[in-house]
């Protein structure tokens, strides 16, 4: 798989320089992800908020990930490209000054923290939807998070991973829900892909956020699109605003979209895992819209068989088409091509806004809460203590090795 984006000069950013983990003698751990999407940076920040106070927390990475990294509760920062061929010379700075790596979904960063025999964590969310396993060092414990597939691949696959374990889904801690939620949220924060070219993803958004407010019509309370900037200034807004003259066009932070979601009475989302995942905590229901790439498309596939959501996806609206995982760059193309041929597609856009418009039915909506909150608590409790607890059985192991 190909999940790449370029070099960027080097940026340490000290966030708290008077508490940092190193002035309280405290270990240092790095985060790093695969620079894919929205979905293992939210990741990262769940599990670096259970380290808070325990250890300092520092995450490598760049694009639009890294700007939500940027406004979370990271101790540092570190702009470098952490899936380059060869590991850069800030990575290699900022390894050197970790204590652990937790590695989300980057196989090139735990194979060099394991040849500095720096612990590390792998943290992963996708063995279910690949057809073979990511390429973890030996050595290097290895978490999976929960999903339909996920246990059935990981006995698979066991014996390639060194202490495997299932943990629940990686989202944050809930807080109370709106007792009278006044909003409904349309989320394209993860439009983050290295496979798709920006007009694709601007493409999409605007298509899709089109779509949802022209359903919308009648709804009295707000209507808040969220993206990250990167897609948010190319968007059409003004057809946007004609449509809906007050409707809210923002990039929030992971603390900020979480707050937004307790306040509304349904979330239209891309299908990410971690959308679905966190609205069904605080028991908003989901609404999912076409998929924007390979693993969207795939989560909507499985979540249909498990009778959770009923998408219209883009085999519904053009007829179905072949999506080999084994090769997630033409998998991503042929996504490509049906978003651009929605876009001219007025009957196309026509059947999604009717779709959209019948799943907002009250009977419907609360079918779909139930459906999704089970999803959820059959996955178990959150797994965020728990990957937090390994990383810290990780520090105290080798801090009781002989010095060598």
């Amino acid at each position: 798989m190909t999940r790449e984006q370029r070099s960027s000069p080097l940026n340490v950013q000290p966030l708290t320089p008077g508490t940092c983990a190193r002035s309280r003698g405290q270990p240092w751990v790095l985060f790093v992800n695969d620079q894919w999407g929205y979905g293992s940076v939210t990741t990262a920040i769940v599990i670096a908020d259970e380290l808070e106070a325990k250890a300092g927390r520092s995450f490598a990475g760049m694009g639009p990930g890294f700007e939500l990294a940027r406004r979370s509760g990271f101790d540092t920062l570190v702009r470098t490209d952490t899936m380059a061929d060869a590991v850069p010379a800030e990575l290699e700075q900022a390894l050197g000054a970790c204590q652990a790596v937790v590695s989300i979904m980057n196989p090139l960063v735990a194979r060099r923290a394991a040849q500095r025999r720096i612990p590390c964590l792998y943290v992963d969310s996708l063995l279910w939807m690949w057809p073979r396993p990511p390429d973890v060092p030996r050595g290097v414990p290895y978490c999976q998070e929960r999903f339909p597939g996920a246990a059935d691949a990981l006995e698979r696959w066991r014996d390639r991973f060194h202490e495997p374990e299932l943990v629940g889904p990686l989202v944050a801690e809930p807080a109370r829900r709106s007792s009278h939620p006044d909003a409904v949220l349309v989320n394209f924060g993860g439009l983050s892909c290295s496979l798709l070219d920006a007009p694709t993803l601007v493409a999409y958004a605007d298509a899709m956020a089109q779509s949802v407010v022209t359903a919308l019509d009648g709804w009295r309370g707000r209507v808040v699109v969220t993206a990250g900037r990167h897609v948010l200034d190319l968007m059409d807004q003004a057809t946007l605003r004609a449509l809906r003259p007050d409707v809210d066009l923002v990039d929030l932070s992971h603390d900020a979209y979480l707050a937004e979601l307790r306040r509304s009475a349904v979330l239209f989302s891309s299908a990410g895992m971690h959308a679905i995942y966190e609205a069904g905590t605080l028991g908003v229901p989901c609404v999912c819209l076409p998929a924007q790439n390979l693993s969207q498309a795939l989560t909507i596939e499985i979540l249909r068989r498990e009778g959770v959501i009923d998408a219209l996806d883009w085999d519904r609206l053009y007829g179905a088409v072949e999506l080999d995982p084994a090769n997630e760059p033409e998998a991503c193309r042929r996504i490509a091509e049906r978003i651009h041929r929605f876009t001219d597609d007025p009957d196309a856009r026509l059947a999604l806004v009717a779709h959209l418009r019948g799943s907002l039915g009250r009977r419907h909506l609360a079918g779909l809460r139930s459906r999704q909150v089970r999803l959820l608590r059959a996955q178990g409790e959150r797994g965020a203590p728990r990957v937090a607890a390994r990383i810290l059985e990780l520090l105290d192991a080798s801090q009781s090795l002989p010095a060598s």
